[in-house]
């Protein structure tokens, strides 16, 4: 029986972090199982840990495959109904099976409503939820920017509250049927309005963050509904640069040795973008019209050009913390895993979101003078060369970030290991 269940829902940024405090968990000592989507386990088992799939190596491939995974609307509807659909009694059943009530540590990307409902029906088992970026929490004085357009962040407070409100119906709309027919079946009351309060645990909720990059707008930014159990940590940092296989270590020196020491860019659609075909082509282009070297990362080999110039070289996944010391730019799709490194890395960004939290990480990194962003759909060759063309002038702004986050780091304790303390503890 483990002492400790680290489930992480989602693509490989969601993965790291809690994996990274997974690892910190058993270093003091704590039994612990891993739960992700089954491509990522080996990760984790390379780390020594005991794993269980949360999705199918089919199911994963499914979901990232379905054209409607980036769209603003579609995708959400993804997670939110045909997602639980597939994983949420699913993944309860096991924890009932496997959790001992009152004594079991979990620990949980915060869209992992199975252990949130196991929660309620538990009460003295230890949750704890973690949020990845700033966008998750709400806010009436400076929102999130959730949209292409930013529309959400220049309403007067009273719409914006309606339009939260209008926001969780939708959401409700979409994972409700599931949550709630489940929460029946186990004895427990009927929730509503989910985003408002109930997805986060009631025990601890760690944002993996500097309340710095959280509070960029002028004056003092403040959460009339965030959670009074939050505790900020700092960016986790992590990508499993250590579990790699020598497969990744050998592409790796064969990247370098393509691009050698021209500082090439950097091209990251996201881990789990398997529609990246078009943003591919078009960083080849920029690449050839600007004479630069470049990389292009895909986990979907069939979407690399097929024909290249001399000094852009494909990979399918490298670590980025070992990568970014080596470029001089990076054009990505607005993860905060991506977001943040390229942050401490103080290497200029054009940022493409797509949705979910992307538009508010790209809004960030343009705040912060760390570069410039355009949504995803509206990507071109000529677009890309007219962004990265005045990039430059986001150098210093880059690096006074990285030093800011550097200072930090050699003042504190590694991120996860501070996670996994907070995590444990009695009260938080």
């Amino acid at each position: 029986m483990h002492d400790t269940i680290v489930t992480a829902p989602g693509s490989l940024g969601d993965v790291n972090p809690l994996l990274g405090i997974a690892q910190q968990l058993q270093a003091q000592g704590r039994n612990v199982l891993f739960l992700a989507a089954e491509p990522y386990l080996p990760l984790a088992e390379r780390a020594g840990l005991q794993t269980k799939p949360l999705t199918t190596q089919h199911e994963f491939h499914e979901l990232c495959h379905d054209p409607n995974l980036w769209h603003p609307r579609r995708g959400p509807k993804l997670l939110f109904d045909k997602a639980l659909r597939l994983s949420l009694v699913r993944h309860y059943d096991w924890l009932e099976q496997n959790c001992v009530p009152g004594k079991t540590l979990m620990v949980s990307h915060f869209l992992d409503f199975s252990s949130r409902v196991f929660r309620d029906r538990h009460p003295s088992t230890r949750l704890v939820s973690v949020v990845l970026a700033p966008a998750t929490f709400r806010s009436v004085t400076h929102p999130p920017q959730l949209s292409g357009t930013g529309l959400e962040t220049k309403l007067p407070r009273w719409m914006l509250r309606a339009a939260f409100w209008c926001a969780d119906r939708w959401v409700d709309s979409m994972a409700l049927p599931h949550i709630n027919a489940l929460r029946k079946n186990k004895g427990l009351a009927a929730v509503s309005r989910i985003m408002q309060k109930w997805w986060m645990s009631p025990d601890a909720v760690l944002a993996m963050f500097p309340q710095w990059y959280e509070n960029i707008h002028e004056g003092v930014q403040l959460h009339e509904e965030k959670p009074s159990q939050v505790r900020y940590v700092d960016f986790p940092m992590t990508d499993s640069a250590t579990l790699v296989t020598e497969e990744v270590r050998a592409d790796f020196q064969r990247v370098l040795q393509i691009v050698g020491d021209s500082k090439p860019i950097l091209f990251a659609p996201g881990s789990a973008h398997h529609q990246a075909k078009k943003f591919l082509q078009a960083a080849a282009d920029a690449c050839r019209r600007m004479n630069r070297s470049g990389i292009l990362l895909s986990p979907n080999t069939s979407e690399q050009p097929s024909s290249l110039p001399a000094n852009v070289a494909t990979a399918q996944y490298l670590p980025f913390s070992q990568l970014l010391p080596h470029v001089g730019a990076v054009v990505h799709h607005g993860g905060i895993g991506t977001t943040s490194q390229c942050l401490a890395a103080g290497v200029p960004q054009i940022v493409l979101p797509m949705a979910f939290d992307q538009f508010d990480n790209a809004d960030r990194v343009m705040r912060l003078g760390c570069g410039s962003w355009f949504p995803m759909r509206r990507v071109s060759a000529e677009k890309l060369v007219e962004h990265l063309s005045r990039l430059a002038l986001s150098a210093e702004k880059s690096n006074d970030v990285a030093k800011r986050l550097s200072t930090a780091g050699r003042e504190k304790k590694n991120p996860c290991e501070v996670a996994a303390e907070l995590a444990v503890g009695d009260s938080i």
